[in-house]
C-alpha cells in the first residue's frame, strides 16, 4: 500500500470501520494490511495458552493448505505464542521481541512452516485477552529486518484501539438478550424444543417447549448451575466433540431418545459464527428436540440456520404471524407501524426463502 504511514493508518482505520458497519469486508482490510508489507500474509487468529491450541480465523496470503496446515499442527509449537501469551495488549511488536531470531530459526516452525510459506518474520498485536485465550492480529513477510518490522508493529499498535473498539461493539450487538427471547419464542410458536449450548455444555437459552420436553424424562436434564446434562452415550459425545472443536463445520447429527411415554428425535446443530463471535463467545451448538409422535421436519436444521440470520425486530413479526395474527396486529402488537412491519416481513421472506405469509407459515410450521 503506498503513502506515508499517517494514509496508511488513515486507509485502514476506514476499511475497520468499514467492515464493522457491513459498508466492506474485513476480508478487504486484511488484503490492505498485508499490502504493507513485502510479500505479505495477514492473519486475524486466536491462541489458547492453556491447551496450546489456537486457528487462523482469517487469512490473506495464505493458501488453504497453508491454513490448514498450522490449525493442524503448526498453532501448537508456535513459538512465538508463550511470549505473546504475556505481551502488553495493543502494543505491536516485531518477531525478535518475542524469540531472538538466532533461536527462531533452530525451530521446526521456522524450518518446516515459515520458509514453505515464504515467509522470515512477523509483527503482531494482541487485540483481546480473556481466560488465557487471545486474539491477535498478525502479518507474516519475507523481511527480516527488524528497523522496517518495527515500522509496521507500530501501525499496529495505532491500529488496535480501533480494532479493540470494534469488537467491543460487536459483543454488545450479540449479548442483546431481547434477541434470543424472540428467536426462543419463534420455535415455542412451531412446537419445538431449542437449546442453545457454550462451552463447558452451559446453557445459554432454552425455550419452553425445551424445558417441557426434558421434565418429561431422564435422558436429558439441566443441573443447578445451569449445564446440560446428557445420559445417552452417543448424544453426549457427539455434544462434547462439537463443543471442543472450533473453527469447524460439522453436519447436524440426529438421535432418538426415549423418555417415559413417548421418543423425542434430538438434533445437534454447530451454528456458523463469524470469527470474531467465535472467539468472544466460543462454540454454539444448538440442541433441537422434536417429538416422534409428530411428522418430524427434515428440513429444521436449514430452517433454524435461517432463522438465526433475523434480527430480533424480524423474528418478532416472524413469531406473530406464525401464532396466526395478522400483519396488522402484529404490527399494533409490536409498536410499529404497518409499513416497518411490511418491511420487516419482506426481510423475513428474502432470508427464509419464501414469498407469502401462507409460504411462512408451512417453512416453520411442522
Amino acid at each position: 500500500m503506498p503513502g506515508s504511514p499517517h494514509a496508511k493508518l488513515e486507509v485502514l482505520t476506514d476499511l475497520i470501520y468499514g467492515a464493522l458497519f457491513g459498508e466492506t469486508s474485513w476480508q478487504a482490510f486484511l488484503d490492505a494490511l498485508t499490502a504493507t508489507m513485502p510479500d505479505a500474509k495477514s492473519t486475524l487468529f486466536f491462541h489458547d495458552a492453556v491447551a496450546r491450541t489456537g486457528g487462523l480465523s482469517l487469512s490473506s496470503g495464505l493458501a488453504e493448505k497453508e491454513t490448514e496446515a498450522y490449525n493442524r499442527y503448526y498453532a501448537a509449537i508456535n513459538p512465538w505464542m508463550p511470549r505473546a501469551a504475556t505481551r502488553p495488549i495493543g502494543l505491536g511488536v516485531i518477531a525478535d521481541q518475542m524469540l531472538p531470531r538466532d533461536q527462531l530459526l533452530k525451530t521446526e516452525f521456522y524450518s518446516d512452516y515459515l520458509r514453505w510459506i515464504g515467509c522470515e518474520s512477523s509483527v503482531g498485536v494482541t487485540i483481546m485477552r480473556e481466560r488465557g485465550r487471545s486474539f491477535n492480529l498478525s502479518t507474516l513477510t519475507s523481511s527480516s529486518d527488524p528497523d522496517f518490522n518495527r515500522t509496521n508493529a507500530e501501525l499496529l499498535s495505532d491500529l488496535a484501539p480501533h480494532l479493540r473498539r470494534a469488537f467491543d461493539f460487536i459483543r454488545r450487538e450479540h449479548s442483546d438478550p431481547h434477541n434470543n427471547e424472540n428467536g426462543l419464542a419463534l420455535f415455542d410458536s412451531i412446537g419445538v424444543g431449542i437449546v442453545y449450548i457454550g462451552e463447558d455444555q452451559n446453557i445459554r437459552s432454552i425455550n419452553s417447549a425445551a424445558e417441557r420436553m426434558i421434565a418429561e424424562g431422564e435422558a436429558i436434564g439441566v443441573t443447578s448451575t445451569g449445564r446440560i446434562m446428557i445420559n445417552d452415550s452417543e448424544l453426549a459425545s457427539r455434544l462434547s466433540a462439537l463443543l471442543r472443536h472450533r473453527l469447524q463445520a460439522f453436519s447436524p447429527a440426529s438421535t432418538l431418545i426415549r423418555m417415559k411415554n413417548t421418543g423425542f428425535k434430538c438434533t445437534l446443530v454447530k451454528m456458523q459464527s463469524d470469527f470474531i463471535t467465535e472467539f468472544l463467545e466460543g462454540p454454539t451448538v444448538a440442541m433441537i428436540i422434536e417429538r416422534t409422535s409428530l411428522p418430524l421436519r427434515p428440513d429444521l436444521n436449514d430452517a433454524l440456520l435461517r432463522i438465526d440470520q433475523l434480527t430480533a425486530a424480524e423474528m418478532r413479526i416472524a413469531a406473530g404471524i406464525t401464532a396466526g395474527l395478522s400483519l396488522r396486529e402484529v404490527a399494533r402488537t409490536n409498536d410499529v407501524s404497518y409499513e416497518t412491519a411490511r418491511s420487516h416481513l419482506k426481510n423475513i421472506y428474502s432470508k427464509l426463502g419464501v414469498n407469502s405469509q401462507v409460504g411462512l407459515v408451512r417453512r416453520l410450521m411442522p
